[in-house]
């Protein structure tokens, strides 16, 4: 009697887990049972997590709709393989009916819906970056470390992101003499980056979705992170490489 229990376990992990490193379980709200102090209602501890649910249905959301837009990018971008015809026909096409521009605003929302419900797993003080960082070293698991590698990239994503789009709309329409041009004489080490930093956050970012929501079982998943990895990056490269080859033509 008098001592303090627990509505259930702070993290998927086990007691002392921090749990902006599980975030597929909403943290549970301490119950004290004490001589003479009520216990609080279920109907309000339910009312109180219930937002995060709400966050993790919207980072989930517009997580998979950028992934699905980056997919479709690549799509897109790979015409050139068939010849820079078949790349520039895509793009009057794109341009005649401004479907680029009615993109941007989907894209810009989706991006900050992303930004404001991922930041509020980011520990906010030292206190807790020492935390996250002694549990994560202690498990000694490599899913652990997946939420670091998506920190990093996400930063790293955001910025190279906003840059990418500020070129391409500043130097429209698309061609691909112009893509070729801009790979071949500045920008093939600003994209090889840029494509790794998006392939590792997807990568990693569906993967914790899938396990999260039980869409795939983890032995499986890991398989199918494999061959997306090297699925995306190849596709990239033979991108890359092909727009190298048509600015150096020119």
């Amino acid at each position: 009697m008098g001592a303090t229990s627990f509505a259930g376990p702070p993290g998927e992990a086990g007691i002392g887990a921090p749990d902006y490193l599980f975030p597929g379980q909403a943290p549970s709200a301490p119950v004290v049972r004490a001589q003479g102090k009520p216990v609080p209602q279920a109907h309000v501890v339910q009312r109180l997590s219930r937002w995060p649910f709400v966050f993790e249905v919207g980072l989930t959301a517009t997580g998979i709709f950028l992934a699905g837009f980056m997919l479709m990018h690549m799509s897109l971008l790979s015409t050139v393989l068939s010849g820079k015809p078949t790349m520039n026909a895509l793009a009057r096409f794109l341009e005649r009916y401004y479907l680029l521009h009615a993109a941007v605003p989907f894209l810009v929302a989706a991006f900050v819906i992303l930004i404001v419900t991922a930041l509020r797993k980011v520990p906010g003080n030292v206190r807790e970056q020492r935390s996250i960082w002694r549990a994560t070293s202690g498990m000694g698991h490599l899913d652990t470390w997946t939420w670091y590698i998506q920190i990093f990239t996400a930063l790293a994503v955001a910025v190279m992101a906003s840059m990418h789009l500020w070129v391409i709309l500043n130097n429209l329409p698309i061609g691909a003499n112009k893509s070729g041009a801009r790979v071949f004489q500045s920008y093939l080490w600003f994209y090889v980056p840029f494509v790794i930093f998006i392939e590792a956050h997807i990568s990693v970012g569906l993967y914790r979705i899938a396990v999260k929501w039980h869409l795939i079982p983890r032995k499986y998943a890991h398989k199918v992170l494999m061959l997306w990895t090297v699925g995306f990056v190849g596709l990239g490269a033979a991108i890359l490489a092909v727009f190298y080859r048509i600015g150096g033509s020119l």
